[in-house]
C-alpha cells in the first residue's frame, strides 16, 4: 500500500471518528481526539505530496488537545471543559474552521493531480465551512418557534448528507491509490 493510500483512509476514518458519536451515557466512544490523531499521522503521510498540508500539523495538535481535554471532563464531570472559556473556545472553532477547509482544499488538489475531479470535495468543503459557521453564530435556536426548529433540523440533515459525502469521497479516492 502506498503512503497516499494510507493516509487518505487514515483521513477518511479520522472523519468518521469527528462526525460519529456513539455514547455511552454522556462518554462518546468514538472520541473526537481520536479523529484527529489520524488527521495527524496522515499530514505525515502526505507530506511529500502536499507541502502546504505540513501547515496544518501545529492546528490539528491544537484540536486534537481540546477534544482531548473535553473528553477527559466529561469522562470525570459529565461536563465539557472548553465551553467554559468563551475565548478560548471561540479561537480554537476558528482555527477549526480553517483547519477542515484547508484539508479539504488540499485533498481536493491531490485529487486533481491524479487525474480525479477535485469538484465534488470543494463543494462539500464549501457547504461544510458555510453550516460550521452558521452553527457558530450566537443565535436563539432554542427560542425560536416551530419553524426555526425545523430550519435548524433541516441544516443539520444537510449538514450530515454533506459529512457523509466527504467521508464516501475520500474513500472512493483512496482506491486510485491502492
Amino acid at each position: 500500500m502506498s503512503s497516499t493510500y494510507r493516509g487518505l483512509t487514515k483521513i477518511a476514518w479520522g472523519y468518521v471518528f469527528l462526525h460519529l458519536n456513539l455514547n455511552l451515557g454522556t462518554l462518546n466512544v468514538l472520541p473526537n481526539w481520536v479523529g484527529y490523531l489520524l488527521f495527524f499521522s496522515a499530514i505525515t503521510l502526505l507530506g511529500d505530496q502536499l507541502r502546504d498540508l505540513t501547515l496544518l500539523k501545529p492546528f490539528c495538535i491544537l484540536l486534537g488537545a481540546r477534544e482531548l481535554a473535553d473528553w477527559l471532563a466529561v469522562f470525570a464531570t459529565g461536563q465539557t471543559l472548553m465551553g467554559q472559556f468563551f475565548l478560548l473556545d471561540a479561537l480554537l472553532t476558528c482555527i477549526g474552521l480553517y483547519f477542515h477547509f484547508q484539508l479539504l482544499t488540499d485533498l481536493a488538489l491531490l485529487a486533481e493531480a491524479a487525474g480525479e475531479s477535485g469538484g465534488g470535495l470543494r463543494t462539500c468543503r464549501n457547504v461544510d465551512a458555510v453550516l460550521r459557521t452558521l452553527m457558530c453564530l450566537p443565535l436563539p435556536w432554542e427560542d425560536w418557534d416551530t419553524l426555526g426548529t425545523l430550519i435548524l433540523m433541516g441544516v443539520l440533515v444537510v449538514w450530515i448528507i454533506v459529512m457523509f459525502c466527504i467521508i464516501w469521497q475520500l474513500f472512493r479516492l483512496r482506491k486510485k491509490f491502492a
